[in-house]
């Protein structure tokens, strides 16, 4: 029996082993190692960290991504400076899918003729946790300008145990706002993430280690609200009202809010009237805030080049046109009096 077993056990090892060799050498996702580095209540990566980032089992869209001086990924380093444009929003900001030249902060900058925009994007979060970052950048870099681009989730994701929090949500049992942090990585996933074919698994073919670790291996989990659960109005609304508390601490700020449109409905009528988030942000911000919903200007794109604004039918981010769009009306919006 042993002397059948070892040369199985030899094949196996030798299998795995060039698995791992072939992964390394390919543009595998490598480990973001996401912690809270600048701030008790917000996610970001170690200055300087870089790594890979790709898309399913055939890994799309590789880029290698280096985080700035502050852990966010950004064509530039922050320093302190009022005439900076806080661009704060999840991974429409970060947009690690695109090369760093068609992201969101470097086409908004070359089309306001180099004025800096820094990209405060972070994956996962909500609208809560978006506050959480424009209160750092106005004390840490004086920034007063903010645009935040706002996807249809984001003030439902703000729910405790939504699974897209960073550090800030609403407790669907008392209403009222609290921290909610990420454990650390516990000991498994800090020993995996040392591997190419773990990577592989994990984040191109999203295999869930959770449940093959033992109890002993795994950090305390938050309990987890349900997704389809549905949100009262009251406490959707309560939620913007909590963000309009937090920023409005920012002395002297301008907030211009893009809210992304149910792009997959663009040409039913009516479509532009279905953006939720784009009126309770309005509502709540009683003429204080400009409010952009690019829903229009997407369906006369689709209507006269056929073409969609995603980056692909596996992942329903902007594309590089959608960007370009989007940063044009930015734009406009910035140069009207209240923005200057």
């Amino acid at each position: 029996m042993k002397t059948r077993l070892f040369p199985f056990l030899a094949g196996v090892f030798a299998v795995l082993l060039a698995l791992e060799i072939a992964f390394q050498i390919l543009p595998v996702a490598t480990a973001t190692r996401s912690g809270y580095y600048q701030h008790p209540l917000i996610l970001s990566y170690p200055a300087g960290h870089c790594f890979i980032s790709s898309t399913g089992w055939d890994l799309k869209n590789a880029q290698r991504n280096c985080a700035n001086n502050i852990g966010f990924l950004a064509g530039r380093d922050f320093l302190p400076d009022r005439n900076a444009i806080g661009l704060i929003g999840d991974s429409y900001v970060e947009a690690s899918m695109l090369p760093v030249g068609q992201r969101l902060a470097a086409m908004l900058e070359n089309k306001l003729s180099g004025r800096p925009v820094y990209a405060f994007g972070g994956p996962g979060s909500n609208l809560l946790d978006y506050a959480e970052r424009a209160k750092f950048a106005a004390e840490k870099f004086g920034i007063r300008t903010f645009v935040f681009i706002l996807e249809r989730g984001d003030i439902k994701q703000a729910q405790c145990g939504s699974g897209h929090i960073h550090g800030v949500c609403v407790d669907g049992a008392t209403g009222q706002v609290r921290s909610e942090t990420q454990p650390q990585p516990g000991a498994l996933k800090r020993i995996l993430r040392h591997s190419a074919l773990a990577q592989y698994l994990v984040s191109q073919l999203k295999i869930d280690v959770s449940k093959l670790k033992p109890s002993a291996w795994t950090t305390p989990a938050v309990a987890n609200a349900s997704p389809k659960a549905e949100i009262p109005d009251e406490r959707q609304n309560a939620t913007v009202a909590a963000f309009f508390s937090q920023i409005s601490k920012i002395q002297d700020g301008r907030f211009l809010f893009v809210v992304d449109p149910d792009r997959g409905h663009l040409l039913e009528a009516g479509a532009g009237e279905r953006n939720e988030v784009a009126a309770r942000i309005r509502y709540a911000g009683d003429g204080r805030t400009t409010v952009i919903d690019p829903g229009e200007a997407f369906k006369d794109h689709l209507v006269r080049t056929g073409r969609l604004l995603d980056v692909g039918p596996y992942d329903r981010h902007w594309n590089a046109e959608a960007i370009d769009i989007v940063t044009e009306l930015v734009r406009r919006a910035l140069i009207e009096p209240a923005h200057k």
